[in-house]
């Protein structure tokens, strides 16, 4: 029979494994994009992930359970990532930081789905952490939103640019 505390451990350990994900991602994106600002912010998320990561673990350990030590590659996490690691290889600014808004998107709905747990409900210091991690990731989100904003604008202003010197 499947109890609160093991529907609990199962959905921090999910939450451990998408901060795996992010891990691997922002690392990947950190040494392939060109461009130095990007690379300050990437190690940044990774720092955040290992944070993350390592606070969910610690509880996962004090509820007797064995916390996960990997990424996942199951379901949307899986198609996020594949996309990440795709956008990286093309280099293209506009697509990694795509590719990562999707992934934390992805990130922050598991820490919806964990948040609406009654066991989570029940206990303030759950809820604390998961909404202060799910609120830095949220946080992240925007500046990768901005970002990949700016690139779009950017690129459009050149096409228009370009379009200009043909006359």
């Amino acid at each position: 029979m499947t109890t609160q505390y093991d529907i609990l451990l199962t959905a921090l350990n999910e939450l451990i494994e998408i901060n795996y994900s992010r891990i691997d991602g922002y690392k990947k994106a950190a040494e392939d994009i060109d461009g130095g600002d990007l690379k300050g912010l990437f190690q940044g998320m990774v720092n955040e992930s290992e944070h993350f990561a390592d606070d969910l673990s610690a509880h996962v350990e004090k509820f007797g359970g064995d916390p996960a030590t990997g990424s996942t590659f199951t379901g949307k996490i899986h198609q996020a990532w594949l996309d990440f690691k795709a956008a990286i290889s093309s280099n293209n600014r506009e697509t990694i930081l795509s590719s990562c808004e999707f992934g934390d998107q992805t990130a922050i709905k598991a820490y919806d789905t964990a948040l609406a747990l009654d066991k989570v409900q029940a206990s303030p210091d759950f809820m604390s952490l998961l909404n202060a991690q799910r609120s830095s990731i949220a946080e992240s989100l925007k500046v990768v939103q901005s970002l990949k904003n700016l690139e779009h604008h950017a690129k459009s202003e050149q096409e228009t640019l370009s379009g200009q010197d043909k006359y």
